[in-house]
């Protein structure tokens, strides 16, 4: 939970950064900030699929260990 907590405070405190500085910019022309959306959820897709991507491999190399330890 504490992960979370401070995952969560700093994204917000990034986000009022970034609101602060180019918000006014993105605002003004909407083709930037479906550029922008896109991009971050292209992000976040990306790290979860990476992370899915680990836990398997994780999961095969535990088996296998476990396999040669039972051997």
């Amino acid at each position: 939970m504490k992960e979370f907590i401070g995952a969560f405070l700093a994204c917000i405190v990034i986000c009022w950064i970034f609101a602060f500085f180019f918000l006014g910019l993105i605002v003004e022309n909407i083709w930037a900030l479906i550029i922008v959306i896109a991009f971050v959820l292209a992000v976040l897709i990306t790290f979860f699929i990476k992370q899915e991507t680990r836990i398997e491999e994780l999961e095969k190399n535990m088996e296998e260990l476990l396999s040669n330890k039972q051997d």
